[in-house]
């Protein structure tokens, strides 16, 4: 494995010194230009059904700042639907890397209190967005036990899938988050 060479790193700790607030305003300016960098950028990986992605900067208690960009807003009934979106082209489900990450966004925006767009608070509600080519129709978590199954038979899913999906439900259930998964369209 080849790191960076010794004199990019003489420079990034002549750069932070010894000081751990020069660490933290460096750190956190890095965040900054990469989140307005992932802004303006569409992934492979994502379908986005709009164009509105958005910055989010979560505070915690402590002065500490976390950069995120969530790949699309909406609004239903006045509550704001922060969604993540996971797509792909060749299996059935994204990775399990892509999914785990989303549920890791999941249960951080699960956990936001106080949000604020342009100074007024609102509610909000995580989605997690499940996308993939070769899906037919669409499940969504709060469908009831019929529908799933139905899903289940129309997408000719194995029962190690249909498990899997079952146990995301689950989790998307806990943690008080929205899951759709399905084609895209």
């Amino acid at each position: 494995m080849i790191l960076h060479n010794q004199s990019g790193i003489d420079k990034f700790l002549q750069k932070i010194g010894n000081d751990a607030s020069v660490f933290m305003n460096f750190s956190r300016e890095k965040a900054e230009k990469a989140q307005s960098r992932e802004i303006s950028t569409v992934q492979p990986k994502e379908r986005l059904s709009t164009a509105t992605k958005a910055k989010l900067t979560i505070k915690n208690y402590l002065g500490g700042q976390y950069f995120f960009t969530v790949d699309e807003i909406s609004f239903d009934n006045n509550i704001l639907l922060l969604t993540e979106s996971k797509h792909t082209k060749h299996s059935l489900l994204p990775s399990k890397g892509d999914i785990k990450d989303g549920l890791l966004k999941m249960i951080l925006y699960s956990n936001l209190t106080n949000v604020k767009i342009n100074g007024i608070k609102i509610q909000s509600k995580g989605v997690l967005n499940l996308t993939s080519s070769l899906l037919q129709g669409q499940l969504i978590s709060n469908h009831k036990i019929h529908e799933r199954v139905n899903f289940f038979l129309q997408n000719n899913l194995s029962s190690e899938v249909s498990v899997f999906i079952d146990t995301l439900f689950k989790e998307a259930d806990t943690n008080n988050f929205i899951l759709k998964i399905g084609r895209y369209e």
